[in-house]
């Protein structure tokens, strides 16, 4: 897939990922990327919980289907900023 050739060529620490559901990724879809075509030190999800009942409120599938890898992920809050 494009996702395994761009870990492949650029090899990306940190993973931006949306997992709305509706327009993007799903968790366990989003998950699924995560854990066979990357090698992300760190996962913070994105585009959810911003329409209600349209797209995914939060990130507990997410969370879920990362199984022990869950540990890489980082939910932060809106406008919330973290030094990586």
């Amino acid at each position: 897939s494009d996702m395994k050739i761009i870990n492949d060529l650029y090899k990306p620490a940190i993973g931006i990922i949306p997992i709305g559901d509706r327009f993007t990724m799903g968790g366990e879809q989003a998950a699924y990327a995560c854990r066979h075509f990357f090698e992300f030190s760190t996962v913070i999800p994105c585009h959810y919980n911003s329409f209600k009942g349209f797209i995914a409120d939060d990130a507990t599938t997410f969370l879920r289907a990362m199984g022990p890898d869950a540990v890489k992920v980082r939910v932060m809050a809106p406008g919330a900023t973290e030094d990586l």
